[in-house]
């Protein structure tokens, strides 16, 4: 049985343990449960059965648990540079069996884990089964929505420990990937710049037309690039909306 109710109380108790004066706690905090509720929207407008849509709330209550130990020991969102979070966070979940404190039914378990796993990476696996695949494309979905909702209104200094970034460029080729509707690899990423607009190149690994339509009411993409209005923001603004308009009418 999954018991959302109760991972949401043992999430809290959970997270209260770590630093609150660190505005990227706070940041991840809030952000959980943001992408808890997205998922469950996503899953409820693609009409699936409730237990699906409760798994996938479910994972996404869980979908970042390794952020804070990552936070606590390394103070950095960035895995290249300290511990790969998704795997951090199956680690927390395993640990004391605290996954069984709200899912006594073992029958979920690998799809919660491989959906974790997968959530973070630059494509999903090959190989899952129908439901494992199905949840995997719903928590990619609802976290790289709330990204691009933090970019509207986090500060830079939170996000990059910096006041200000438009000064730096977008390199040619992270623009040349995003004009041509091509997710950015973090290799390729050199300039803060670089990696606020590969954000917005999150949507072209959106899998499902509600995602779509979630995006196009809340504007996030035209809020995030009046945030830093440069020439090839602007560029980006053109292809990306387009983009968007174009997989809510297929």
């Amino acid at each position: 049985m999954l018991d959302n109710l109760k991972a949401r109380q043992l999430l809290k108790k959970y997270i209260e343990k770590y630093d609150f004066s660190n505005p990227r706690i706070k940041l991840k905090a809030a952000h959980i449960y943001r992408v808890a509720d997205v998922a469950k929207q996503i899953a409820t407008e693609l009409n699936l059965s409730k237990e699906q849509i409760d798994l996938a709330e479910l994972i996404g209550l869980l979908h970042d648990i390794g952020r804070f130990e990552q936070l606590r020991i390394y103070d950095t969102f960035k895995d290249g540079e300290s511990v790969n979070h998704a795997e951090m966070g199956v680690k927390v979940l395993k640990e004391n069996n605290f996954i069984q404190e709200f899912c006594n039914d073992e029958k979920y378990y690998d799809i919660i884990y491989t959906a974790i796993l997968n959530h973070n990476k630059y494509k999903i696996q090959d190989g899952l089964d129908d439901e494992t695949l199905l949840q995997s494309k719903i928590i990619r979905d609802a976290d790289k929505i709330d990204i691009l909702n933090l970019l509207v209104f986090e500060t830079f200094e939170t996000l990059y420990k910096k006041k200000e970034i438009i000064d730096e460029p977008i390199t040619e080729k992270v623009l040349n990937a995003m004009l041509e509707g091509k997710q950015v690899e973090r290799k390729d990423q050199k300039t803060s710049m670089d990696d606020w607009a590969s954000n917005i190149g999150y949507i072209y690994d959106i899998n499902f037309k509600p995602s779509f339509i979630i995006l196009k009411e809340k504007n996030y993409v035209n809020k995030i690039i009046d945030r830093t209005k440069t020439p090839e923001m602007e560029k980006i603004r053109t292809y990306v909306n387009k983009y968007i308009d174009e997989k809510i009418a297929e």
